[in-house]
């Protein structure tokens, strides 16, 4: 196969052509080109850095190698994520128990609001740091399910049709609503809105989001039946969750060498239709040094038959493309915004979070740093502490100070962390675990990552009001009648919005163009 530099040919007429194009190596790309595997088709892949994995992104630390670090998605729910379990055990991969789960089990949680320490179990009592009403004197968790019931029709018996039909007690739908409208709504304090989001992990839905991903809860009593299965709640992979689109390439590429490709720094620019219906890829090259990847003016074209893009919402607006302009497509790509998040590690000659009470693995704070998490002990003696993970108006502040100071960890590409970055989160944290702020050691190495830049702009999205996520999920699979460009929309999910099951779920419904049926009846 020849590269034409800065030609607008890749292959002569009757000359060499893909059936299939993939453009994106992360975790629905990869899956794609797996699942393709056997049809004995041209297949390309083409990621615009070097990397292969996306938003899965695992690496390890030299003094801890047997605790592999995820900068991106870190745990499997096996209940919910049923396609990501299945080809885990295809790829033999191997789950193990996330011993801290969802965050918050409370023998192994301090908080820490409005500068008091608190337990999960005091929330709601009189050492609440809130000035709330009596009849907000509540868990914030069942507070929020008493708000719901009372101020919305939502039953949750039929999830994916009665997200769309439920209304607030004013007849309006609540997909058309953010959460500040709806909270709003029903009167109760500022104080008591503070509480409730403050006490939650994450603060993506919150605000300007769509109500539907915080506010409705399933009424007491109708909840469903769980699938069970036989390994714990929650789950992650030993070897990182990287290991996930990593090993679908590798399958990938070894089930055909000669018309299986993969090609690392390619950016796709323009789509463009052809005779005979073909079509006209033209990429940019780019170079990645110390993990930012930036184009070049080197382009090369690309002939296929078919277009599969496993892009976020930045890169595909920015590809030009047959339709481009059509305003449901610009509409249904702009239904969800970036929501930024950054992820903060940390490695000690010892676990010094330990000194207060060895049973304390996991904080929660209003400060920046979010919450933080006892990563594990190396085989090396080193401990690993996840020092902070934060998303929304706190990402930003972490970015900020991994631009300033001095590096100290012995990466210096995007994964660096400055002196400023480990001086904040340690003043944060002697807060947190009531020690003085030159007790904690400094750290031997740290990495993090911040996801804020192209091509990803967000750890994840969240949707805007007056998104219809299954409509615009199914619309956005094959967007334009009569061509053969697909999306492999996990960026735009439904249910497992955020989870890398979405986008193993949207790439099924991109390979039924493909006769291939979904992966859970295989």
């Amino acid at each position: 196969m020849l590269l034409y530099p800065n030609s607008d040919l890749f292959f002569s007429p009757g000359g060499y052509v893909e059936d299939v194009t993939i453009i994106g190596a992360g975790i629905g790309g990869t899956y794609t080109g797996w699942r393709l595997r056997d049809r004995g088709l041209q297949i390309g892949i083409y990621e615009y850095s070097d990397r292969v994995g996306g938003r899965m992104y695992t690496r390890t630390f030299p003094d801890a190698p047997d605790l592999p670090v995820d900068f991106g998605a870190m745990r499997l729910l096996p209940e919910d994520h049923l396609r990501m379990i299945k080809a885990g055990g295809e790829l033999g991969l191997s789950f193990v128990p996330f011993v801290e789960g969802m965050g918050r089990l409370p023998e192994h949680s301090l908080l820490f609001f409005r500068n008091t320490h608190l337990r999960i179990s005091e929330l709601g009592g009189p050492r609440t740091p809130y000035r709330l009403r009596p009849e907000e004197q509540t868990n914030p968790s069942e507070f929020s399910q008493y708000l719901s019931e009372a101020f919305t029709n939502y039953n949750g018996t039929y999830p994916n049709t009665e997200l769309f039909t439920a209304v607030t007690y004013d007849g309006v739908p609540l997909y058309l609503q953010s959460y500040k409208e709806v909270i709003h709504k029903t009167g109760i304090s500022n104080e008591a809105i503070n509480y409730i989001i403050d006490n939650n992990l994450f603060h993506t839905g919150f605000f300007e989001g769509q109500s539907l991903f915080r506010f409705p809860k399933t009424r007491r009593g109708l909840e469903d039946t769980d699938i069970h299965t036989c390994l714990p709640r929650v789950v992650s992979v030993p070897t990182g969750m990287g290991s996930f689109p990593a090993g679908f390439m590798k399958q990938f590429l070894l089930r055909n060498p000669t018309r299986h490709m993969y090609h690392p720094n390619s950016q796709l620019m323009k789509i463009t239709r052809t005779e005979g219906g073909y079509y006209l890829l033209k990429f940019k090259r780019t170079v990645t040094v110390n993990g930012k990847t930036i184009p070049t003016d080197e382009c090369f074209s690309v002939y296929t038959r078919n277009v599969i893009l496993a892009l976020p919402k930045v890169p595909l607006q920015q590809i030009e493309m047959p339709d481009f302009d059509n305003p449901v497509f610009q509409s249904a790509l702009d239904a969800v915004f970036d929501i930024e998040s950054s992820k903060i590690f940390l490695v000690y000659d010892f676990p010094w979070w330990f000194r207060r009470s060895c049973n304390i693995t996991f904080t929660h704070s209003d400060f920046p740093y979010r919450q933080s998490m006892h990563w594990g002990i190396s085989r090396t003696g080193k401990a690993v502490l996840l020092v902070s993970y934060a998303d929304f108006e706190d990402a930003p502040f972490w970015s900020h100070l991994q631009r300033i100071g001095n590096v100290v960890s012995k990466s210096n590409d995007d994964t660096r962390v400055t002196d400023e970055v480990v001086r904040h989160a340690h003043f944060q944290l002697s807060k947190v675990y009531g020690i003085d702020y030159k007790n904690i050691p400094n750290p031997v190495d740290g990495m993090m990552f911040v996801w804020d830049k192209y091509p990803f702009n967000g750890g994840w999205a969240h949707w805007k009001p007056g998104s219809r996520w299954y409509d615009i999920k199914h619309y956005l699979t094959a967007p334009f009648p009569g061509d053969n460009i697909f999306i492999v929309h996990g960026y735009w999910g439904g249910k497992h919005n955020g989870w890398g099951e979405n986008s193993l779920e949207a790439a099924d419904d991109v390979l039924t163009h493909f006769g291939l049926p979904s992966y859970l009846v295989t």
